[in-house]
C-alpha cells in the first residue's frame, strides 16, 4: 500500500467516526448542563402585636427570583404574592377549630411608559411605585401592621396557633400577554407554613 493510500484511508476512518463523536458530545452536554435557577419563597419572621384592641401582623419574607423571572416582569407579566394567614384554637384531645383565616393579595408589575415598578395591595387598593425591582421586591416581602383579628374574639388564657405562608406566581398576566407563558418557565413557588402559638 502506498503512503498516499494509507493517508486517504486514515482520513476516511477518522471522518467516519466524527458523527459518533458529535452525538456523544451532544448527550454529554445534556447530562452536565447546569441546573435552572428556581424561585424560592420563605417566611423568615412573623409576629403579632396588640394595637388599639386589634391584633396586627408583621411578616418578613425572603424572595429569590431568577433572572428569567425578572426579565418576564419587565416584559409585562405581573407577579402576584398571596399571604395566607390562619388562626386556630389549640385543644388537646379534639381537632383544632379554625378561628379566623385571611388572604392578603399583592401584585407587582412594570409600567413601561413611566419605567416604574407598581406594587398594589389588591385587598385595599393601595399602590406604591419604585424605580427599581430590588426595592419593589423588598417592600413586597415586608408586611407591617396588617390588621388580623379583634382582640375580643380571642379568649384570655386559651392557646392559639397562628400560621402564615406565602405563594408567589407569575401566571396572572393580562390576557394580551398570556401567550408569553407558553415560552417561559413556571416561576411559581410556595413557602412552608411559619407557625407559632399565642396566649392572650
Amino acid at each position: 500500500m502506498s503512503n498516499s493510500q494509507a493517508r486517504t484511508s486514515g482520513i476516511e476512518g477518522r471522518l467516519s467516526r466524527l458523527p459518533l463523536a458529535w452525538v456523544i458530545c451532544f448527550f454529554a452536554t445534556l447530562v452536565v448542563a447546569p441546573a435552572r435557577a428556581e424561585t424560592t419563597v420563605e417566611v423568615t419572621r412573623a409576629a403579632i402585636a396588640l394595637d388599639e384592641g386589634v391584633y396586627a401582623l408583621d411578616v418578613d419574607l425572603a424572595l429569590n427570583l431568577p433572572g428569567g423571572a425578572r426579565r418576564a416582569i419587565e416584559a409585562g407579566l405581573a407577579l402576584r404574592l398571596y399571604y395566607e394567614i390562619e388562626i386556630d384554637r389549640v385543644r388537646r384531645y379534639m381537632p383544632d377549630p379554625g378561628v379566623a383565616s385571611l388572604v392578603q393579595n399583592y401584585e407587582l408589575s412594570y409600567h413601561a411608559l413611566s419605567q416604574r415598578y407598581l406594587l398594589r395591595n389588591l385587598n385595599s387598593g393601595e399602590q406604591q411605585d419604585f424605580g427599581g425591582l430590588p426595592a419593589a421586591l423588598d417592600r413586597l416581602g415586608t408586611v407591617r401592621g396588617l390588621p388580623l383579628i379583634d382582640a375580643s374574639l380571642l379568649d384570655p388564657g386559651t392557646t392559639y396557633e397562628i400560621r402564615v405562608r406565602a405563594e408567589l406566581t407569575l401566571r396572572s398576566a393580562p390576557d394580551t400577554l398570556s401567550w408569553l407563558l407558553f415560552w417561559t418557565d413556571d416561576w411559581s413557588a410556595t413557602s412552608d407554613w411559619y407557625a407559632w402559638t399565642h396566649r392572650p
